[in-house]
């Protein structure tokens, strides 16, 4: 209902949408983020369907379509579709011998009749909705190249919301295949920004089949793509789209250099960013600019805490603290608990460097905070790295004060952090505590005897 009223759609739309997905065996009702989705599906189709096209009796049949539509009657909206598609092409078979007119007229019909393919939630009927895609691509064809790219990016699109909607990656894969044949055909400098936007949604798949996979080779290809977009695009040529490079291209450069320890990298991250925010009127899509202000934080924590650098940690310290005053701990309290824990690790980054106790009392104060949403029988990789990190802070400040009563808290926390990434499966990360729980247990072997 809340997605509905939101998007100002008939009252029968969304059911309509969802009918498909309930009637899969134990289907739970579909995340609002993927409603939201389909929501706007149905209103971009809503919306061209209102457009004029083709002569008057086609017009009436689109009519037809859109009243259809409204009423949740996918099928008699195609079947009108088909009608005004069927009369311009006829019986003939040979695109050649179609006017430029009709070539248009019938692409966009058959463009339609894919987008009403992609309203009903099944795998299948996104199959066929890529199909049509493809199909109005080349109905088009050299009667209008940009569109007919479009278009093949859209099957691309398609294809690729099989595997974000339902899972598995056979949709990726096929829109790899599909994006990599696309790309072939483009000129970088004479078709930028078909060429940048081919590059974006290639970027976009890779991106997600390495989060599937856990192959950051694949990262680093989405990044080359992002490289190859941005190095001609200019910002006033497609804001939005540089933008979405930008961030992205930020993200990939910030999770490969964090994973690297990459110092370049993370500074490419860093530029991408401050670029972005630069030039980001927040007041009008303030959701991204947070989204980019938490991004560029990260990256400066990151190299910050490498490099020692009191600097960049401030400067990530107030971004994440920017962030953290936006978010509603009630409604997202792991998103809370996150930004806790991050801003945490930079004060316990800091405290290293400062003689004063008290930054690092404050990075425990939001270490103890953060797990007051993050438990152990709830989310326990993440209780495990809060409890960690809570652990290696309470360390140095047991150093300082030499109190074997903090270093005894500190190496039960490392202890039980690394048992619970253990029964997670989280072996790697549980490793790289050892050094820190070897350093726990000396200085309290030390301080026993002291």
């Amino acid at each position: 209902m809340r997605v509905t009223v939101r998007y100002g759609l008939p009252a029968v739309a969304l059911p309509a949408m969802v009918a498909d997905w309930l009637r899969r065996p134990g289907a739970a009702l579909p995340g609002e983020a993927l409603l939201d989705r389909k929501a706007q599906d149905f209103l971009a189709v809503a919306g061209r369907l209102g457009d004029p096209l083709g002569d008057e009796a086609t017009r009436h049949l689109r009519s037809e379509a859109a009243a259809a539509l409204a009423a949740g009657r996918f099928a008699d909206a195609d079947k009108a579709l088909a009608q005004a598609e069927l009369q311009v092409i006829g019986g003939s078979t040979d695109l050649s011998a179609l006017t430029v007119a009709q070539r248009l007229t019938a692409g966009g019909n058959r463009t339609d009749r894919a987008a009403i393919s992609f309203l009903r939630m099944t795998s299948e009927a996104y199959r066929e909705a890529a199909a049509r895609y493809g199909e109005a691509s080349a109905l088009i064809g050299l009667a209008d190249l940009d569109r007919s790219r479009d278009l093949a990016l859209a099957q691309a699109k398609a294809l690729a919301r099989i595997s974000e909607d339902f899972g598995g990656r056979d949709g990726y894969d096929a829109a790899t295949g599909l994006l990599r044949r696309l790309l072939e055909g483009f000129d970088s400098l004479e078709d930028t920004v078909a060429f940048a936007g081919a590059q974006d949604a290639f970027a976009a798949v890779l991106e997600s089949l390495a989060e599937m996979s856990g192959d950051g080779k694949l990262r680093v290809e989405a990044l080359g793509c992002c490289r190859a977009a941005l190095e001609d695009l200019r910002r006033d040529e497609a804001p939005a789209l540089w933008h979405g490079l930008k961030v992205r291209f930020g993200r990939l450069a910030s999770m490969l250099g964090e994973a690297s320890a990459d110092d370049d990298l993370l500074e490419e991250a860093v530029a991408a960013f401050a670029d972005v925010l630069a030039r980001w009127d927040r007041s009008r899509d303030e959701a991204r600019w947070l989204e980019a202000e938490h991004l560029i934080s990260r990256a400066r924590a990151d190299l910050g805490s490498r490099r020692k650098d009191l600097a960049l940690l401030e400067r990530a310290f107030n971004g994440f603290n920017r962030v953290a005053k936006t978010v509603d701990r009630a409604r997202e309290p792991l998103r809370w608990a996150e930004l806790q824990h991050q801003m945490g690790g930079v004060l316990a980054a800091m405290g290293e460097r400062y003689s004063e106790p008290v930054v690092l009392e404050e990075a425990l104060a939001l270490f103890s905070a953060a797990l007051e949403e993050r438990r152990r029988e709830t989310v326990p990789s993440l209780w495990a790295a809060t409890t960690a990190s809570h652990g290696q802070a309470s360390l140095h400040l047991a150093e300082r004060r030499r109190d074997r009563g903090l270093a005894e808290q500190a190496l039960a926390q490392i202890m039980s952090a690394i048992e619970a990434l253990r029964a997670s499966g989280h072996a790697a990360n549980a490793k790289r505590l050892e050094a820190p729980l070897i350093k726990a247990g000396r200085l309290v072997e030390t301080l026993r005897k002291s």
